[in-house]
């Protein structure tokens, strides 16, 4: 029994899980309802969660891409130019290059909700300033479709690396 592979399968698939699963449920559900409640509501539970979340996403993405990328190098050492002259390589590349894109939008997210999460701390109990009202707006505008981004590369990832046995 090969327990480096188990345990590689089991780090790839239980952080992949936490990670598509965090952020499809936040991004399709969780900030939508919070966003229809208002901001009196939305702004304490993000600068609650974000902190907390981009850790637990962020870290949850490296592990999952670095057990893949070592999962599928084993797999395939003495044969690398199968990730270029097969179905099943070809998928894995795809899906690669989705989850790199899926973190990457996920750390400009990361860095954009801790920005909000500070500005809506230093405007806290007063009116902000049109700049501060203005940058409010860009974020609170540009944060859901980065979050759906995330999520959708994150499923894109998920559906190409899962049709790989099968291509």
């Amino acid at each position: 029994m090969n327990y480096e592979m188990i345990i590689l399968r089991l780090l790839h698939i239980v952080f992949g899980v936490f990670w598509a699963g965090s952020a499809i449920f936040f991004a399709l559900i969780l900030q939508p309802r919070l966003a229809k409640l208002g901001p009196a509501i939305q702004g304490p539970v993000m600068a609650a969660l974000v902190p907390v979340m981009s850790k637990a996403l962020i870290g949850s993405a490296v592990i999952t891409i670095a057990a893949g990328i070592t999962l599928a190098l084993r797999l395939r050492w003495g044969n690398l130019d199968a990730f270029y002259n097969t179905g099943w390589g070809i998928a894995i590349m795809i899906g690669f290059v989705a989850a790199i894109g899926a973190i990457s939008a996920g750390i400009t997210l990361t860095i954009l909700a801790h920005r909000m999460v500070a500005l809506g701390k230093a405007i806290q109990g007063r009116a902000p300033t049109p700049e501060e009202g203005a940058e409010m707006q860009r974020l609170s505008t540009r944060l859901p479709r980065l979050g759906r981004s995330v999520a959708f590369m994150v499923i894109f990832a998920i559906g190409a690396m899962a049709s790989a046995r099968f291509v």
